[in-house]
């Protein structure tokens, strides 16, 4: 029989049972074709695999692979290799490590599913690239007599680019680099690059910082017409505006911040009146200075938010704007959006009144100096009002905490930079009182503004942008409550669970070792918070209606926020947003604000390891933070710097990954290391660059159960035989 015949019958029977994948003689049989065409039978399903029109499902499985037209999506790369093409519709295409093509992570490609199987996502190959998300990387220049080429630190994208002579831009072996994809034709070939910029040498103390901006593409430069019109602006301009504003300027007002903060967007003032309390809280006007469209809000809308790095600001202003005429310094006049709230005895806001004025700030206090004045300093001119706004805050907050805020209080790291960048010192953040008074009367600045949106909202015509924070998922529920019953808190948690059963976890642990590692797990398992037009309250804060209201110098949402009031006050000709351009503006702000937290992160991560690189050899304690089949984190109590213990380094004993007990055994001694313990450790080795540390776990002959061995009677613990 003639070997295409063959191959046809062979096709349409796979067709007809497509669902199914076939054994090659069970085939071969349903074909019912004789003994002496089998020899061309196999020849005509090898054949029929190379050419695509069959699957080899397994070693001696077929499947007729149906195949569909192309689509489009945004291809996600796993750091294994393989991917995810997630489409319009939201459904996903997984994408094997061989059949990637030329793709790189967060590009949109041309995508043909070529299997679909019952319960999984179907499987596909990318045909093309439609568009690269980015084309520049940040890497390491190697150069020797084979070549020259640039080692990406992009954990995505994992090929050497191959830089041509008349494209190394001066650059030294060695040094870190940004390199620009310029082509690469097929995966079996290396892409071609060039260098753009040298970033720096190994070791430079603004290496990291210039790193990180490149990586994550951060908008650092602004256009010669946003700095024009950032200089245009004056103190006549204030002088001119005052006129149009409620005039607040012999309001006792403060600013209450950090001592390295260089811009002020917020100023409190507490009056006491017969009845209550009248809270003021003044926020930098940035409205009035970045309009609509300009050249400051179009690069403002763009970062989205500010960054703070640690020891330096990326502003999401221009410096004239957000630490000279933004920025609610004492003793000049500033505008201010003012929010002033009236609160009763019992601590209830019996009315409030939103407009734009004209402050003058009264003092720059940073959080120590209100704290000396709580703690009884009272030779400050204005420690009586003080004290009395932390009667009021005293108030708000167990008004709050009763209503089931949850109040989480982990420490920070507070780290102190030598002239040349580097670090010297690490410690925990306090975290004052005089930290709550300010968190607690712009919470309810931000809950008022939320609740003037919904006062002028409807079914029809919803307004406002708020920051809205869902409740945790039944499996982040579920881990959590694991956990703790591993560590003998006595508080199950059920789906779905209230916020004041988390506060009441964290009240339980107060006395707890755990303490800090409980509210770290606890704040892991819940949803991040983000911006939308829907209104939907927010979980952690156990509040109805929240917004961000007070804080438009380095967040882009705040400032929208602004411009809405203002709409709504009648005090500006400006038209709201319509809903769906409002939510791509909240989508896109809570984007960045991923981006931002990253990046801090990654920075913040890096000046510790930095720190630490210079003690390695030194002994430490730390608590376990986190279990992986390959060992556990220890982060240290001092500093919260963390580290690996590889299990590899623990021979004392053969030790079992339990996962469902977030812990290591012993499979001899019975010795255990369980999330949340407290460790000693010495520092082996540091790599802050590739943002790892590795610890040794320090163990005395105390720590480790000694047993009897049950023939020869003699103690052990471990492999060791005493």
């Amino acid at each position: 029989m003639n070997i295409e015949l063959i191959k046809k019958k062979t096709i349409d029977f796979l067709k007809k049972h497509h669902k199914k994948s076939w054994k090659r003689r069970t085939i071969f049989k349903n074909l019912m074709l004789e003994t002496e065409h089998y020899k061309a039978f196999k020849t005509g399903l090898y054949e029929l695999e190379l050419d695509g029109k069959l699957h080899k499902a397994a070693k001696n499985l077929y499947q007729f692979e149906k195949v569909i037209k192309a689509v489009t999506g945004v291809l996600a790369v796993t750091t294994k290799g393989f991917g995810f093409v997630e489409l319009e519709d939201g459904s996903e295409v997984f994408i094997p490590l061989s059949k990637m093509n030329t793709a790189i992570n967060g590009d949109t490609v041309s995508v043909e599913i070529t299997k679909i199987i019952e319960g999984r996502n179907p499987e596909g190959q990318i045909l093309d690239v439609i568009a690269r998300n980015k084309t520049e990387f940040v890497g390491t220049f190697t150069m020797d007599r084979f070549g020259s080429w640039v080692i990406p630190e992009d954990k995505y994208f994992t090929k050497h680019l191959t830089i041509p002579h008349e494209f190394l831009h001066e650059a030294k072996d060695g040094q870190i680099v940004v390199v620009e994809l310029l082509k690469w034709e097929a995966p079996q070939y290396s892409p071609v690059g060039k260098i753009i910029e040298i970033l720096g040498d190994v070791g430079d103390s603004e290496l990291e910082y210039k790193k990180l901006i490149r990586e994550y593409d951060l908008p650092y430069e602004w256009t010669d017409k946003a700095l024009q019109q950032a200089k245009n602006y004056s103190q006549d301009d204030i002088a001119k505006e005052t006129n149009r504003r409620v005039d607040l300027r012999n309001l006792v007002c403060f600013t209450i911040d950090p001592k390295t903060a260089k811009d002020f967007d917020d100023a409190v003032s507490v009056e006491k009146v017969g009845n209550g309390w009248r809270l003021g809280v003044h926020i930098a006007d940035v409205s009035h200075y970045v309009t609509p469209g300009s050249p400051i809000d179009i690069g403002a809308r763009k970062r989205g938010t500010s960054i703070y790095f640690v020891g330096s600001v990326l502003h999401m202003l221009p410096n004239d704007l957000s630490e000279t005429f933004c920025s609610l310094k004492p003793k000049v006049d500033r505008l201010a959006m003012t929010c002033m709230m009236d609160i009763s005895l019992e601590g209830s806001v019996t009315g409030y009144e939103i407009f734009p004025s004209t402050i003058n700030s009264n003092q720059r206090f940073t959080y120590e100096d209100v704290q000396s004045i709580l703690n009884g300093d009272l030779s400050h001119g204005f420690s009586e009002t003080l004290l009395e706004m932390n009667n009021l805050r005293k108030m708000l907050f167990k008004i709050r905490m009763g209503e089931g805020s949850i109040d989480l209080d982990l420490p920070e790291s507070e780290i102190i930079l030598a002239d040349d960048g580097f670090p010297i010192a690490i410690h925990p953040s306090d975290r004052l009182e005089s930290h709550r008074l300010v968190e607690e009367f712009m919470l309810l600045a931000n809950q008022t503004v939320a609740d003037f949106f919904m006062k002028h909202s409807s079914e029809q015509k919803k307004i406002g942008l708020y920051r809205i924070h869902e409740e945790p998922s039944r499996e982040k529920v579920t881990r959590l409550s694991d956990i703790l019953t591993k560590l003998e808190i006595k508080r199950g948690l059920k789906y779905p669970v209230k916020p004041s059963e988390y506060q009441e976890v964290i009240e339980l642990s107060k006395n707890s070792q755990f303490r800090h590692f409980i509210e770290k797990v606890a704040l892991t398992s819940m949803s991040k918070a983000f911006y939308s037009t829907r209104q939907i309250g927010h979980f952690g804060l156990a509040f109805k209606h929240y917004t961000h209201f007070t804080s438009p110098i380095r967040r882009y949402p705040d400032l929208i926020v602004h411009r809405i009031l203002k709409s709504l006050l009648k005090t500006e000709n400006w038209v709201i947003p319509k809903e769906e351009d409002l939510e791509k503006t909240a989508k896109h702000c809570s984007a960045r604000e991923i981006i931002a937290t990253k990046v801090e992160r990654n920075h913040l991560k890096y000046k510790q390891l930095q720190w630490l690189s210079h003690h390695v050899g030194e002994e430490f304690t730390g608590v376990i933070s986190g279990i992986l089949p390959i060992g556990f984190f220890v982060e240290l109590s001092e500093s919260l710097v963390e580290g690996l213990v590889h299990m590899k380094s623990l021979t004392d004993d053969w030790y079992e990954h339990r996962e469902d007990e977030y812990a290591f055994v012993g499979r001899r001694t019975g010795q255990s290391y369980r999330m949340g313990d407290q460790v000693n450790i010495r520092v082996a080795s540091v790599q802050p660059s590739q943002g790892f540390a590795d610890f040794e776990l320090l163990k005395s002959e105390k720590d480790i159960k000694i047993k009897t061995h049950p023939r020869t009677k003699r103690k052990y613990y471990g492999s060791k035989r005493t």
